[in-house]
């Protein structure tokens, strides 16, 4: 009778073990698709803010009437550029959490001559 009780203890404990490991596992996939989902999002919805009225001290006169043609240009750029992958692994490895994506079009805008504001 003691081995049986013993042996049905253990299966409780193996079980409850078991099933837990389980339930974190779920979780933390959960959670990543979450932050996966939520990176994915955020790397779509970036717009930069140009300072229009001014000049960035780059060029000699007003790049802001190119503004248009000039965003166009460095969005397609940047999505050439970049992968849904490349972007993640990028920004975890940022110490300003930005993605690759908003790295490059940032950087293509001011190479243009527009003052980028964030």
């Amino acid at each position: 009778m003691r081995q049986s009780s013993d042996r049905t203890l253990i299966n409780i404990i193996r079980n409850s073990l078991r099933f837990g490991y389980i339930g974190i596992v779920q979780s933390f996939r959960k959670t990543l698709l979450i932050i996966i989902i939520f990176s994915a999002l955020a790397s779509c919805a970036y717009k930069p803010v140009v300072d229009t009225a001014g000049r960035s001290g780059t060029f000699s006169e007003n790049k802001a009437h190119e503004i248009t043609n000039d965003i166009q240009h460095c969005k397609k750029l940047a999505k050439n550029n970049t992968s849904f992958l490349g972007n993640i692994i990028f920004w975890i490895g940022s110490v300003e959490a930005e993605t690759q994506y908003q790295k490059i079009y940032r950087k293509c805008l001011t190479n243009r001559g527009h003052s980028v504001l964030n």
